[in-house]
């Protein structure tokens, strides 16, 4: 603070845990400590990050974002020699990272309690925390159909492991709309690397797995005979609701809007939930159905 008119940009070093809770707590000090600093030092804000082998690349990406964003943002440059202006940058710069630290605790909070398993004899309150043996967990889908099992849908679609994600249908309507399940297991080959240390369905296999459930509405009848291919050809109004990870059930529904047979292209729409709680909502999907070429003599 001595040297305030100095040109150079201010350096603060954050220390960084590994822990989540410390890592909100120290870096919300350390990020308003570096505003002041610079603040009062006329310079702008410049800020590394020094973390320990085994602190992870998630936690390293957002102390950086956080500090990326406040310097562009809350304080870019104060003129030099004012350090009213200063103090008040840096209560600026504590206010906006006390609001995002409880946003995002919030957050953390409301979808832990959300992964809890949702059943109904644990809402009741002379039934909380009561022990549920496996015969009264598995009775609580008991009154779920089974329209088509994994081999029914392998004749359906021409997909197969590890890219078949459609593991049963549940309701169907034929021509019109069809409720099917995908269950998320940890040992699916796209978490090894998304992410490792937080795996979470990748959006597009979400997309894809409601696409391959809309080609078991139109590879039958009434609306094809199966035969022929059956291409993913446009996508229009994603939403992305909640994450799904891994020991998620992710239960989607897929119903056919328009369907014009002189030019094989098929329009539908569709969502998907986990437990009751919407995760993806897909406006419009287009497909395509080339009809097999038949040989001539």
């Amino acid at each position: 603070l001595a040297r305030a008119h100095r040109p150079e940009p201010s350096v603060v070093a954050l220390p960084m845990t590994t822990t989540r809770k410390n890592v909100r707590i120290a870096g919300s000090v350390a990020l308003a400590t570096a505003a002041a600093v610079a603040a009062i030092s006329s310079t702008p804000l410049r800020a590394f990050v020094v973390s320990p082998a085994g602190t992870s690349t998630l936690a390293k990406s957002l102390a950086e974002a956080s500090v990326n964003s406040i310097a562009s943002h809350v304080v870019p440059e104060v003129s030099r020699g004012s350090t009213a202006a200063g103090f008040g940058a840096a209560f600026v710069c504590v206010g906006v990272i006390a609001t995002r630290v409880g946003a995002v605790r919030n957050q953390r909070r409301n979808y832990c309690r959300n992964r809890s398993v949702n059943v109904s004899a644990a809402s009741e309150k002379d039934e909380a925390g009561k022990f549920m043996h496996a015969e009264e967990v598995s009775k609580l889908t008991n009154s779920v159909p089974l329209v088509f099992d994994n081999v029914a849908i392998a004749k359906i679609l021409p997909h197969r492991y590890p890219f078949l994600l459609v593991d049963k249908v549940v309701s169907f309507e034929p021509g019109k709309r069809a409720v099917g399940v995908k269950n998320v297991t940890a040992n699916e080959p796209q978490f090894t690397g998304h992410f490792p240390d937080l795996p979470i369905m990748p959006g597009v296999l979400m997309v894809e797995a409601m696409a391959q459930l809309g080609g078991i509405v139109c590879l039958q009848a009434p609306i094809s005979d199966g035969k022929g291919q059956f291409f993913f050809a446009g996508i229009d109004g994603v939403k992305f609701r909640r994450p799904v990870v891994p020991g998620d059930t992710l239960v989607m529904e897929m119903e056919l809007d328009k369907w014009k047979p002189k030019y094989g292209v098929a329009k539908m729409k569709g969502k998907a939930y986990v437990n009751g709680q919407l995760a993806v909502q897909v406006d419009s999907f287009t497909f395509a159905m080339v009809p097999e070429k038949k040989e001539e003599p």
